[in-house]
């Protein structure tokens, strides 16, 4: 155990605290219960049959689908809608924080997944930064940055008095993340078993001021789909969004060294979020090709290649479609006009937070009621 620390806060209150004493995974030897064996090897399986996409556009799905529930664990939890016009507008055009910070977590997402296996620590700031760049209520110095600080997780806002966990000092943070991305060039671990345990020792480590669970989600995801040779995250948050407490409950159990609860838990996630990629993907497609049905369309027509698109790119206007596709905007309009005809689109104003005639955009209303009922 770390050795006792005195604060004193902004309030003038002095007391002991004692941060975590974390372990080092790199050269750890790792032994499992038969439960975690088990529960191991049903996530492998699950993995293994995850079939061929049936749409190009699910992959894009499953990235907002992440990051949403990623973001949504620490209490940011915009709406589809609210997400996608963040993504599609301009910079002068909305004001959405939250919305934001979920666009900057699947861009961090994008980042790692094209990241190859092992982590640096590179790796890991700049993911921070993506995440968290131009955060409101972060100093500029903090965002990419190790922390230089102490910190904590619950308890008094003033210092770590009754505070759930105290990470360990920020003196230690750069010799634990060089332990950890040492970890994460093994190769003797199964994916699910790698990235699980990266993860909880990210999260143990807490080594950025903010932003800790959703780069550490991130780390995941890096991992496991580099190592397992994926093409799209498993997206194990959601299934955590929905029972956070379960979820919290596990990465402190892995705190207080029992990491074969921690792998069985992260196992039947994965198991959970493989099963509902499968729904989502049958869903998804029988819902596009209802929209097929609602008109005629020639093969590789405008309209056609739009609502292969709409999982993409839900949100668009005539100069997105004509740039996209390289036609001229009167074609463009005329085929977003057809798809609103039939109510596959609706046509509305974009909503700007400075003066201005708003742009004219049409949004995929039913697909984007879909992805919020998932």
């Amino acid at each position: 155990m770390s050795d006792q620390a005195t604060w004193t806060d902004a309030l003038g209150r002095s007391y002991l605290y004692v941060p975590y004493q974390a372990t080092m995974l790199a050269e750890a030897q790792i032994t499992f219960t038969a439960e975690a064996t088990l529960a191991l090897a049903e996530a492998s399986r699950a993995i293994g049959s995850i079939p061929q996409l049936p749409l190009a556009g699910i992959a894009t799905v499953l990235y907002r689908s992440e990051s949403s529930a990623s973001s949504l664990i620490e209490g940011v939890g915009p709406g589809p809608r609210r997400i996608l016009e963040a993504e599609f507008a301009k910079a002068h055009e909305i004001n959405d924080e939250q919305a934001r910070r979920v666009v900057g977590n699947v861009e961090a997402l994008r980042a790692a997944i094209s990241t190859p296996v092992p982590t640096t620590a590179d790796d890991i700031l700049a993911w921070h930064g993506l995440l968290m760049r131009d955060h409101p209520r972060m100093r500029p110095e903090t965002i990419g940055a190790f922390r230089t600080e102490q910190n904590w997780i619950g308890g008094d806002a003033f210092g770590p008095k009754e505070a759930e966990f105290i990470p360990p000092p920020p003196e230690e943070v750069p010799g634990l993340i060089d332990d950890l991305t040492a970890f994460s060039s093994r190769t003797d671990l199964t994916p699910v078993a790698h990235a699980a345990l990266a993860h909880a020792q990210f999260e143990v480590i807490h080594p950025f001021v903010d932003g800790n669970g959703r780069v550490g989600r991130v780390l995941l995801q890096q991992l496991l789909v580099g190592r397992a040779k994926l093409h799209s995250p498993i997206p194990v948050s959601v299934p955590w969004s929905r029972d956070t407490d379960r979820y919290i409950a596990a990465l402190r159990a892995y705190q207080d060294g029992d990491t074969n609860s921690w792998l069985v838990f992260a196992s039947w996630s994965v198991i959970e979020a493989v099963n509902w990629m499968a729904r989502v993907a049958t869903n998804l497609t029988r819902l596009l090709d209802g929209f097929r049905g609602r008109l005629e369309t020639r093969g590789r027509s405008v309209t056609a290649r739009i609502i292969d698109d709409l999982p993409t790119n839900p949100i668009v206007d005539t100069p997105s479609v004509a740039e996209r596709y390289q036609v001229t905007p009167q074609t463009a309009h005329t085929a977003l006009v057809r798809l609103a005809d039939v109510g596959i689109l609706t046509e509305r104003s974009f909503a700007r937070r400075r003066k201005g005639r708003p742009r004219r955009v049409f949004a995929a209303t039913e697909l984007i009621g879909f992805l919020g009922d998932q």
